[in-house]
């Protein structure tokens, strides 16, 4: 399980971001250790990175950022209702009608409202 986890972390993911250091190493090169306290400066780092990107030539034609990328969301943690997931649903849509696209929403986890939550989405 440990390696199938790893390489689907290095294959799918662009950066992973652990909340502890006390996590095992999925992806070493790719990994982020940073607390949920406040907005770190590797945040925003990373979020200038994205803009280098975006506004760069390279932009036009990047597969994760250019224009014509596929809007797509990654969903990972607890799948509870009291934790905002209604909330987050009822965002995407509205970005989607605003916008006129469709994101593609990738949704990772479990708890007690996983099933009801993948319905729900699914259905909309």
């Amino acid at each position: 399980m440990r390696l199938l986890c790893s390489w689907m972390c290095r294959a799918h993911c662009h950066r992973v971001i652990k909340l502890s250091g006390t996590l095992g190493n999925f992806a070493p090169e790719k990994e982020l250790v940073e607390n949920v306290h406040g907005v770190r400066r590797t945040f925003l780092d990373a979020g200038k990175q994205v803009r280098d990107i975006i506004v760069s030539r390279k932009g036009a034609t990047h597969e994760v950022f250019g224009p014509d990328a596929t809007p797509t969301i990654y969903f990972i943690g607890k799948m509870l209702w009291s934790k905002g997931l209604g909330s987050l649903m009822e965002l995407i849509q509205y970005a989607e009608e605003s916008a006129g696209l469709k994101v593609k929403v990738d949704m990772y986890g479990g708890g007690p409202d996983k099933g009801q939550g993948r319905h729900v989405w699914w259905r909309t």
